[in-house]
């Protein structure tokens, strides 16, 4: 058997050098195709803990109803049910809230159906006129309460749904904490141009640990901006 010399060994070397470059090239496009056509899934399908849901994204179907909805076994005096991974960080959370001495957390409002939603908008639409209401009453098919992956926290002895709510021990608590058990301030104040909704700093929405550290990380506010989404002030029709 012949010994390659030294310069067919660097060229042999440069060859496999040069393959091995363009296989992990291939791997990285691969891998970066993969995870931005998984980020798309997630933030468009009904069932993921990322899916978004504004004025101009309705879920599909509009009448999705998530299947694993529970009852949240603690702090939960209105038998609130919202969909089971929620429930397990509603528990947490309220338990180092109290632990905190920061009060005593109340679900006030979890999972909707389409006609529970129907109901509601119907009536903040006829109360306050369809541009106010529906500030604060999202359509039906639009609402993230009918994802299940959206909850309205109180505590106890504090006025419920009230702006008032932002300035309360458990509501600087809860603004300050909640993404450390998945949880984002949905509809923060001043975005109301890019949510379509008013400040709201009692609705809390689940989408994970990881993103909900990632946006506090990176201090984004809001799912749209996160995923470079366009603004939904307004409903399309």
């Amino acid at each position: 058997m012949k010994t390659r010399n030294s310069k067919t060994n660097q060229r042999v070397a440069r060859i496999y050098s040069v393959r091995a470059l363009a296989l992990v090239l291939a791997l990285s496009l691969t891998a970066v195709t993969s995870v931005a056509a998984s980020a798309v899934v997630a933030i468009d399908t009904a069932t993921s803990y990322q899916v978004v849901v504004n004025k101009t994204r309705p879920l599909r179907p509009v009448t999705y109803h998530p299947s694993d909805l529970v009852r949240v076994p603690k702090y939960n005096p209105y038998s609130r049910i919202v969909r089971r991974d929620v429930s397990a960080a509603i528990v947490l959370l309220g338990n180092d809230m109290k632990v905190a001495g920061q009060g005593t957390l109340i679900v006030q409002s979890g999972y909707r159906s389409y006609g529970s939603q129907t109901t509601i908008h119907k009536a903040k639409v006829r109360a306050l006129g369809k541009v106010h209401g529906e500030k604060l009453a999202a359509r039906p098919g639009y609402s993230e309460h009918q994802t299940g992956l959206a909850v309205d926290f109180a505590a106890r002895g504090v006025s419920t749904l009230q702006v008032s709510f932002a300035k309360t021990k458990a509501g600087i608590w809860l603004a300050a904490n909640a993404y450390r058990y998945g949880f984002v301030l949905r509809y923060p104040s001043g975005k109301t141009s890019i949510t379509g909704y008013s400040f709201e700093p009692w609705h809390f929405r689940y989408v994970g640990v990881q993103v909900a550290t990632a946006m506090h990380d990176q201090a984004i506010t809001t799912l749209e901006e996160f995923y470079s989404l366009p603004a939904a002030p307004n409903y399309l029709n």
